[in-house]
């Protein structure tokens, strides 16, 4: 119980679209200071949760200057 093999697997139990899951994953590689940002919704209006979740760098200095540039296309 509580083990899965498989994003698939996860979108699967949740009744969730993999490609849903997936991104809701990579928020969890977010840096710290980033994540708090958020949870004090002091995020910029133009930066959505998606635009965080899709294809982060996995560094984080570059997931800051990312945010900094505002380059989500």
């Amino acid at each position: 119980m509580g083990e899965v093999k498989s994003l698939k697997e996860i979108a699967a139990r949740e009744g969730a679209d993999n490609s849903y899951v997936s991104r809701m994953v990579n928020l969890t590689t977010l840096a710290p200071d980033i994540v708090a940002v958020i949870l004090d919704d002091e995020l910029p209006n133009h930066i959505t949760l998606f635009d965080l979740a899709v294809d982060p760098p996995v560094l984080w200095e570059e997931q800051r200057e990312r945010i900094k540039e505002s380059s989500f296309t």
